[in-house]
């Protein structure tokens, strides 16, 4: 949380959050006026209420689905998309608005890049440690479209690529669902390979794990 106040704030801050407070630090609270504490008191309530909603609306990214009929974006890199900033007006700004609502920040979906669009950018761009300008250059187009690829990528992607790569029409494949992210942040499914042929045996036909990623390598792995 960033501390934008001071004196008595300041103090109540650090107790609030380390249960903690210096003998230097008390000194300066005793010296502030009951009616400068009063004051304080309110703008910390204030500043924490502000905090709250904050992390309520971080709370709520990636809680919409993501509409088809904007797969055309991916067609260009981050570097290659253009500058999109308030007065702009384009097929761009729309999908931009788009991903804004799945981000679970409500704007008006019309192609056009008003005050209100630039507020949600900036709120978007603050949240996911990004210069809060308002303009989506390449780190926000980064986040967008990596956040919009993997809406797209499904279990029954997955599960496609993992059958079109084993080429083995006896092997059943199955997901608990969850996408994870590996260390250099792609993400992939986990699949399940099991044998019909064991399962119609009576055992439980489980014959390996494999990590499906996006791109559709396949990869050898442990249960998850």
């Amino acid at each position: 949380m960033k501390k934008v106040v001071i004196g008595t704030v300041a103090f109540l801050s650090i107790v609030a959050f380390t249960g903690q407070v210096s003998a230097a630090e008390q000194s300066k609270v005793i010296e502030n006026s009951p009616e400068e504490s009063s004051t304080s008191v309110q703008e910390q309530t204030e500043t924490q209420e502000a905090t709250v909603n904050s992390e309520d609306e971080s709370s709520q990214l990636s809680k919409s689905e993501i509409p088809p009929g904007y797969e055309a974006i991916l067609n260009w890199p981050p570097e290659e998309q253009p500058i999109v900033k308030q007065g702009s007006q384009s097929f761009e700004a729309e999908f931009i608005q788009v991903m804004l609502n799945h981000f679970g920040l409500e704007t008006e979906v019309d192609g056009v890049f008003g005050p209100h669009t630039n507020e949600k950018v900036r709120q978007l761009q603050a949240v996911h440690g990004l210069v809060p300008d308002g303009i989506v250059g390449l780190d926000t187009w980064t986040l967008l479209l990596d956040e919009y690829e993997a809406g797209l990528f499904t279990v029954e992607s997955a599960v496609a690529y993992a059958e079109a790569a084993l080429d083995n029409d006896d092997l059943v494949f199955s997901s608990n669902g969850v996408l994870y992210e590996d260390s250099e942040g792609r993400v992939f499914y986990s699949l399940k390979a099991r044998s019909q042929d064991y399962i119609d045996n009576g055992g439980t036909g489980t014959v390996g794990f494999y990590d499906v990623y996006q791109n559709g390598e396949v990869v050898e792995s442990e249960p998850r």
